[in-house]
C-alpha cells in the first residue's frame, strides 16, 4: 500500500501542491484508501489476483460486452438477473448497464445527471440488488461494468444544493464565474456539445450570483477538478462501487475534467494525469478493476488515455470510435482503406490495454472523429446518406460542433436496412469485421435481433432516443426458436460470437498486421503460426479474388474458400490442414 500511495501522490502533487487544502486532502485520501482496502472482500481479492496474471483479461476472445438501459432491457436490476440466461446464450461475458445511480428529477440526460453517486434509481432497485447481480455474474464467470460520471453532477445533487444555499465548501466543488466578461472570454475557446438544444457552456444561477459551468445541459454542473476535494470524492465513489463488486468503470466525459483559459478545455495533460491518478488509487485497493475512457475524440487525442507517452498506467480500455465511424464510412462508400489505416496507426503496445470495439451505442455516430482522415465534404455526404438521403439507411442527423458534419442517430438495423437478405448481409459484414479487429467487442441492446428505431423518440427533444428502444422480448424469444423478424439477426450474432470465442488469434493482444490490398478489400492478419486468422472483408461493389494462394477454410461457415470473396462478403480464413 505504501508504494502505491507514493505513486498516487507523485501524480497528484503537481496538480494540487499550490492548493491551500492540499495537505488536509492528502490525509483524507490516504484514509479512504486504507478504509476501502480493509473492506475489500476475500472473493474480490481473489479476482484481483486472477487478473494480475492476465492484465488484459477483458481482451480474451470469449469476452463480449453488452451495453443497455436496465429499465428498457429488463425493467429492474433484479429483473436483469432473470435475463442472464439470454445474455449467457448470446456469449456475453461483460454487462454494461448504462447509468443506474439516482438521477436528476425530471430530465436526467438518460441518467448521466447524477443526483447521488452511491444510490440506485429507486425504480431500478437497491444497492443490495447490484451487489447480488455482481455476485451472480462472478459465479457465472461474467463481469459488471458501471458508469462513473466524472465531469459533472446533477443540479439536484447534495453538493449543488448546498452551494445554492451558500455553503462555501460545496460552492468550491463547481466552477462558478461572477463576471459575464469572464464567461465570454472562456467561451471564445470552447466548443458546444449540444449547440441546438443547450447552446453555450455556462448557466446563470441567481442563487449563486454567477454563471455555473455546464458543458452539457444546464442541470449538469461541471465539477472543479482543480479542487483536490473533488478528486477525493470521486476516487471514494470508485472504491465504494469496486467493493460492491463492479469490475470496470466507464469514465464518462473524461476529456472535459480540467479547464484552462485559452484552450478548448478538452484532453489537457492535467486530465490525463487525473485519469492516471484514479487508476493509481484503484491499484492500491482493487487492481483487477478496469477503467474505460469515454473519450469520443480524434484517435490521436484518445491514445493518451490508455497509453500515455510517459508510460504511466492510466485507463485500460478506450472506445475505438474512429474505427467504428470508419466502418460506417466503408459501408457507405465501398472503400475500406480508412479502416485499415486506422487499425494500423492505433496498435497498442502495453500488456494491460485494449481498444473497446463497437458498431453502435447509446450515443450518436460522431463523424468529426475522422477529421483529418476524411474530407469534410465527404463526411457531410456520409452524414446525409445515413439520414436517409437515398439508399437503405433510416437514421437522422444530430447536432454538430461548428464546421463539423452532423452526427448520425439511429439503431444499427435502421442504419443498414431493417429487412431482407441484403440487410443481414450488411450486418454480417460489419459485425464479423468488428469482431475480428483487435479489441474487446461491445454489443448494444437489441442489435442482436435487428431491433429498429424506437417509436419513443417522438416524445423527446433529444434525438438520441431514436436508438434507445425498449427490448422486444417477444421478438427475441421467437428469434431464439428460429422464428420471426429477429431470427436471422440472432443466428448471425450467435454464430460469429461462438466461433470467435474459439480463436486465440482474435485475442485483443494477438499480433495484428494490416495488408494493403484493393480499396474495397480489408485484409488483416491476426495472430501467428498455426493459430493465424486472416480477416478478408469486401466492402467493395465487385467480387475480389482471395488475396492469398494455397488452401484456406472460412471458419465462419466451416467451408473451403474457393470462389473469391463476393461483394459485401467477409471471411475469417485459416490455412487448410
Amino acid at each position: 500500500m505504501t508504494d502505491r500511495l507514493h505513486m498516487l501522490f507523485d501524480l497528484l502533487e503537481p496538480l494540487y501542491r499550490d492548493h491551500p487544502g492540499w495537505s488536509v486532502e492528502r490525509d483524507r485520501i490516504a484514509a479512504i484508501l486504507a478504509r476501502a482496502d480493509a473492506e475489500r472482500s476475500a472473493d474480490l481479492r481473489a479476482l484481483d489476483a486472477e487478473r494480475a496474471a492476465r492484465p488484459a483479461w477483458f481482451g480474451a476472445p470469449d469476452v463480449i460486452g453488452y451495453s443497455f438501459y436496465v429499465d428498457r432491457f429488463a425493467g429492474t436490476v433484479a429483473g436483469l438477473r432473470d435475463r442472464l440466461p439470454w445474455l449467457d446464450a448470446l456469449g456475453v461475458r461483460l454487462l454494461h448497464p448504462l447509468p443506474i445511480t439516482l438521477g436528476q428529477s425530471g430530465d436526467s440526460d438518460g441518467g448521466f445527471a447524477v443526483a447521488d453517486y452511491r444510490a440506485i434509481e429507486p425504480a431500478l432497485g437497491t444497492l443490495e440488488d447490484v451487489r447480488a447481480l455482481a455476485a451472480d455474474l462472478h459465479a457465472r464467470g461474467m463481469a459488471l461494468a458501471m458508469d462513473c460520471v466524472l465531469n459533472h453532477s446533477a443540479r439536484d445533487h447534495a453538493w449543488a444544493q448546498a452551494a445554492l444555499r451558500g455553503d462555501p465548501e460545496k460552492r468550491a466543488y463547481y466552477r462558478i464565474l461572477d463576471d459575464v466578461a469572464e464567461v465570454r472570454a472562456w467561451e471564445d475557446d470552447l466548443d458546444e456539445v449540444f449547440p441546438d438544444t443547450a447552446p453555450g457552456n455556462f448557466t446563470w444561477e441567481p442563487a449563486l450570483g454567477g454563471w455555473v459551468w455546464s458543458s452539457f445541459y444546464p442541470f449538469q454542473w461541471d465539477l472543479d477538478w482543480s479542487n483536490p476535494a473533488v478528486f477525493r470524492e470521486m476516487l471514494d465513489v470508485l472504491l465504494f462501487w469496486a467493493n460492491v463488486g463492479v469490475d470496470a468503470f466507464r469514465l464518462d466525459s473524461a476529456p472535459y475534467l480540467w479547464k484552462r483559459r485559452g484552450t478548448p478545455s478538452r484532453n489537457l495533460p492535467e486530465t490525463h494525469r487525473l485519469v492516471a491518478a484514479l487508476r493509481a488509487g484503484l491499484d492500491a485497493v482493487a487492481p483487477g478493476v478496469a477503467l474505460l475512457a469515454e473519450a469520443i475524440e480524434q484517435t490521436a487525442e484518445v491514445l493518451p488515455y490508455i497509453e500515455p507517452a510517459d508510460g504511466t498506467r492510466a485507463a485500460q480500455l478506450a472506445y475505438h470510435n474512429g474505427v467504428m465511424a470508419a466502418l460506417w464510412v466503408a459501408l457507405a462508400t465501398g472503400d475500406s482503406a480508412i479502416v485499415g489505416d486506422l487499425v494500423r496507426d492505433t496498435a497498442l503496445t502495453r500488456a494491460d490495454t485494449a481498444w473497446l470495439s463497437y458498431l453502435r451505442c447509446h450515443d450518436d455516430v460522431i463523424w468529426s472523429a475522422l477529421n483529418g482522415r476524411a474530407a469534410a465534404a465527404d463526411l457531410d455526404r456520409i452524414s446525409d446518406f445515413y439520414a436517409g438521403a437515398g439508399g437503405f439507411p433510416e437514421g437522422r442527423r444530430f447536432q454538430a460542433r461548428p464546421g463539423a458534419a452532423p452526427s448520425t442517430v439511429g439503431m444499427l438495423a435502421s442504419l443498414i436496412g431493417t429487412h431482407g437478405a441484403a440487410a443481414i448481409g450488411r450486418y454480417r459484414l460489419l459485425l464479423a469485421t468488428m469482431l475480428a479487429l483487435p479489441g474487446m467487442p461491445m454489443l448494444y441492446m437489441g442489435d442482436e435481433i435487428g431491433l429498429p428505431n424506437s417509436e419513443d423518440a417522438a416524445v423527446s427533444d433529444d434525438a438520441r432516443w431514436l436508438h434507445r428502444p425498449r427490448m422486444d422480448w417477444h421478438r427475441a424469444e421467437a428469434a431464439a426458436l428460429g422464428e420471426g423478424a429477429g431470427a436471422a439477426w440472432l443466428a448471425v450474432t450467435r454464430r460469429l460470437i461462438g466461433v470467435r470465442g474459439r480463436l486465440p488469434a482474435l485475442d485483443a493482444k494477438a499480433s495484428t498486421v494490416v495488408h494493403d490490398d484493393s480499396s474495397g478489400l480489408l485484409v488483416v492478419e491476426r495472430g501467428a503460426g498455426e493459430h493465424m486468422v486472416l480477416l478478408v472483408a469486401n466492402f467493395g461493389r465487385d467480387t475480389c479474388p482471395f488475396p492469398r494462394s494455397g488452401s484456406w477454410v472460412d471458419v465462419i461457415d466451416d467451408a473451403p474458400v474457393v470462389d473469391g470473396v463476393g461483394a459485401g462478403s467477409v471471411v475469417w480464413a485459416i490455412r487448410a490442414v
